[in-house]
């Protein structure tokens, strides 16, 4: 009986080594998501948006919203471009309700030799919380809603189409959300960098329940600044000046800026030079692939290096 029992002793000591050495074969051999898991965080309560994380927490996604605008102009096409040449994101995704894009610059972008992207078929939503939006603003009140959604679900950098990257945001992918709020200023929604679980976007969405149809940028910009992080700053990464969400417009379209460079992001107000630099109009009416081999101004460099084109040729 004794002699039995010794050889079940040695029987299941033999099993259990066999079974640890199998284990342990199968974790080496076992691939390793690395990518994926650099992006997850399990709660930002307590997050330091000041000193942010010790890893990149934000995917390196670039987003754009087209809405109506199947067509890419020559300037469309030079943001894109300086998204995927400065910041070298994994991907670029574009949301539009037309998903035909069209046009010699579009076929300029999906040409760009390394770069990835993926059109998302996106509705206009006609509402926010049952309020209809102002009927004239439509276009961009729904962008302003649908940008925090997008963010929402898949974190990333978010752009507006006249947002230039002049160089990597990686470095603000460490904070829960990073986002312009220049001094005494309401935050620039033209540029965001945020993880999806930032806490910040799902109040900035609810602060939505009060729409303020009849003006312009308050609901997307001031609201959120004066309702939220006036009480709770800690939510984001204030980035002042930077982000290029300021009026820039001297600097870009009626002098040589020769410190643009400094710069991580710029707002172009592209869509605001028919009155903010009327006096270029006649001759510069509209950028083109051409006409910008002689603009001398700031953006003309700016578009030039992006789109790859030569002052000299």
């Amino acid at each position: 009986m004794k002699y039995q029992l010794q050889r079940l002793v040695i029987f299941i000591g033999v099993v259990f080594l066999f079974y640890c050495i199998l284990l342990f074969t199968n974790s080496i051999n076992a691939p390793r998501i690395v990518f994926k898991q650099q992006h997850k965080i399990s709660s930002f309560e307590g997050f330091n948006n000041e000193t942010g994380a010790g890893k990149l927490i934000v995917p390196n996604i670039v987003h754009f919203i087209r809405f109506n605008k199947p067509n890419f102009s020559f300037v469309d096409a030079v943001i894109v471009l300086a998204a995927f040449k400065n910041q070298n994101p994994d991907k670029i995704m574009f949301h539009a309700n037309d998903v035909n894009f069209i046009g010699p610059h579009w076929d300029k972008i999906k040409s760009t030799p390394g770069l990835v992207y993926e059109i998302v078929k996106t509705a206009i939503p006609d509402d926010i919380f049952g309020q209809k939006f102002n009927e004239g603003w439509k276009l961009w009140h729904a962008g302003d809603v649908t940008r925090i959604r997008i963010l929402m679900k898949y974190g990333g950098i978010f752009l507006d189409n006249d947002s230039y990257i002049v160089k990597s945001l990686d470095r603000f992918r460490k904070y829960e959300i990073a986002i312009g709020w220049d001094e005494n200023q309401c935050i620039g929604t033209q540029v965001i960098v945020a993880n999806k679980d930032a806490r910040f976007l799902p109040l900035w969405l609810e602060s939505y329940r009060v729409y303020h149809a009849d003006k312009w940028y308050y609901n997307a910009g001031c609201k959120p600044t004066e309702e939220i992080l006036y009480k709770t700053p800690e939510l984001v990464h204030r980035v002042k000046l930077l982000f290029g969400v300021h009026m820039l417009v001297h600097n870009l379209y009626k002098s040589y800026w020769k410190d643009w460079r400094k710069q991580y992001a710029i707002h172009l107000l592209i869509n605001h030079r028919s009155y903010l630099d009327e006096e270029h109009l006649d001759k510069w009416p509209v950028f083109t692939e051409k006409n910008i081999v002689y603009y001398n101004y700031t953006f003309g460099t700016m578009a030039r290096e992006a789109y790859g084109i030569s002052q000299n040729r």
